[in-house]
């Protein structure tokens, strides 16, 4: 089982290197550091966390967040598998409050038991909701404090609830000035809204770009009807840093 997990995982997360994400992976071996605790906010299926854990090392720490049941079980059977020792697994959404909230899971994955487009947030028009779970969200602000975290580095993957992260983060964003590296669709939140959680970090200090292939532009020079047009998927946009 091992053998197998490790080629299954290793495909996953070279195939976001040399394929989907090769800006957004790039930045992330660039930008951690050894010995460094980074958070991974929307786990998935680890592709992400691999490399992240590559590069913090052994004196380093992930805390990874899914609230995904299968893929959290997913997550916490593999880290036993590989004695990932310094990867903390929660099963909890990151968000702007402590409460239980709902996930919607897309109609078209529920056959599969998850999904990479599963949100806390329900986009009614972006897809048809085919099976929900409960899950308990807590804000970054109070994990932090609840843990005594000083986070170096943030990966954010939440489907349309990433201003609430950040709300729920602004003393943690303002005393550590972790580095961002968030996606952000206006196809799921709408164009005010991406424009609104832009002005929000900034207004915290942070400068920010945008992932275009191996390239990082200026956010001045992003435009909506160029970088996330759904019909041009060769120029389409969604990764974004903040530093």
């Amino acid at each position: 089982m091992k053998i197998i997990e490790n080629i299954k995982l290793l495909l996953r997360a070279n195939k976001y290197k040399n394929k989907d994400d090769k800006g957004g992976i790039a930045y992330i071996n660039s930008s951690i550091k050894k010995g460094q605790t980074v958070f991974d906010i929307g786990a998935h299926k680890a592709g992400y966390l691999y490399w992240m854990l590559q590069q913090v090392g052994k004196e380093g720490k992930v805390f990874a967040f899914e609230p995904q049941t299968n893929l959290y079980h997913y997550i916490k059977k593999i880290k036993s598998l590989f004695h990932w020792e310094n990867v903390v697994v929660e099963h909890i959404a990151l968000s702007d409050k402590e409460e239980e909230v709902t996930l919607f899971i897309p109609a078209n994955k529920v056959s599969k038991g998850s999904s990479p487009g599963a949100s806390i947030v329900k986009h009614n028009e972006f897809f048809e909701v085919g099976a929900t779970e409960n899950v308990f969200s807590i804000s970054l602000d109070v994990y932090c404090k609840q843990k005594n975290i000083q986070p170096n580095f943030l990966k954010i993957d939440v489907e349309g609830n990433e201003f609430n992260v950040f709300k729920g983060g602004v003393e943690t964003l303002k005393k550590y000035k972790p580095k961002i590296f968030v996606e952000i669709e206006a196809r799921h939140v709408g164009k005010e809204k991406v424009v609104e959680t832009f002005e929000f970090l900034q207004k915290l200090g942070y400068q920010g770009k945008f992932v275009y292939g191996l390239a990082y532009k200026p956010l001045s020079e992003f435009d909506f009807e160029k970088y996330q047009n759904t019909e041009d998927k060769n120029n389409y946009c969604n990764n974004f840093i903040f530093e």
